[in-house]
């Protein structure tokens, strides 16, 4: 019997979870992994370009922009982004996202290589940079949902919340040695290949964000004028032609003794 709940048949700390349980999942370690290593990427990019940047203009104003310009798509467009997620396969959402970040560290690589770099395509790619982020974010949670479960899902978000504040942690060191060792052009090049390793994982799993709730993407409830209006003739007449029709079910036949 447990002496917590007085149950005969519970034994106290049947049901305390595993430490570390996402990192026992073989679908979620390697996510984690390539998680961080976005991550780490993604602030490799900040260090190479910030850099350069400041190097080559000296603005302040476009010092602000650059802060500016990373986390107001976040602001503006999580939303979107989520409904984006909730209504298809995270895998290529995130992938998607990967591809952008890729893109536009290649064109920065290719801007250094041609010394043409101004300060309206410094501000394009700093756009789209954040955009790739907030693109990402969503679909990421999902995924982790997807591979562990409800049960595990606590330690799933505490890791993948770890390996993120590592890969911010990381980013700024890679990035300085990247940026010593190699040069910027070459820096910015080579960071691509952070970028590979989930976006290649991505291909191999079989989750999609959705595979628990048996591919059901859930739909956002936003009521526009338009909604608002098929709404309210549905209320006046239930049989309109573009109503949607209730669902009837039948009493299953019980089977006659033979």
């Amino acid at each position: 019997m447990c002496a917590a709940c007085g149950i005969p048949t519970h034994v106290a700390g049947d049901d305390r979870p595993r430490r570390f349980a996402a990192l026992r999942n073989k679908d979620a370690r390697p996510y984690l992994f390539g998680a961080a290593l976005a991550m780490m990427a993604d602030n490799v990019e900040h260090v190479i370009t910030y850099w350069v940047l400041w190097q080559k203009f000296h603005s302040p104003a476009l010092a602000g922009f650059q802060v500016i310009s990373h986390w107001v798509p976040f602001l503006l467009l999580s939303v979107s982004f989520g409904a984006l997620a909730d209504r298809y396969d995270c895998r290529r959402v995130i992938q998607a996202a990967q591809l952008l970040f890729m893109t536009v560290s290649a064109a920065w690589g290719v801007l250094f290589v041609t010394d043409s770099l101004q300060v309206w395509e410094a501000c394009v790619l700093l756009v789209l940079h954040g955009m790739a982020g907030s693109l990402w974010g969503p679909g990421e949670q999902l995924m982790l949902h997807d591979f562990v479960g409800s049960a595990e899902l606590p330690s799933a978000v505490r890791l993948n919340a770890t390996f993120r504040s590592l890969g911010i942690l990381f980013g700024p060191v890679v990035g300085s040695a990247l940026l010593l060792g190699l040069g910027p052009t070459a820096g910015i090049f080579a960071n691509i290949a952070f970028y590979l390793p989930l976006t290649l994982f991505l291909f191999r799993t079989k989750f999609t964000g959705h595979t628990r709730d048996r591919g059901i993407a859930l739909k956002l409830a936003i009521t526009t004028p338009t909604t608002a209006r098929r709404q309210s003739s549905c209320a006046r007449d239930p049989r309109g032609s573009r109503c949607p029709r209730p669902i009837r079910f039948r009493p299953a036949r019980s089977a006659r003794p033979a």
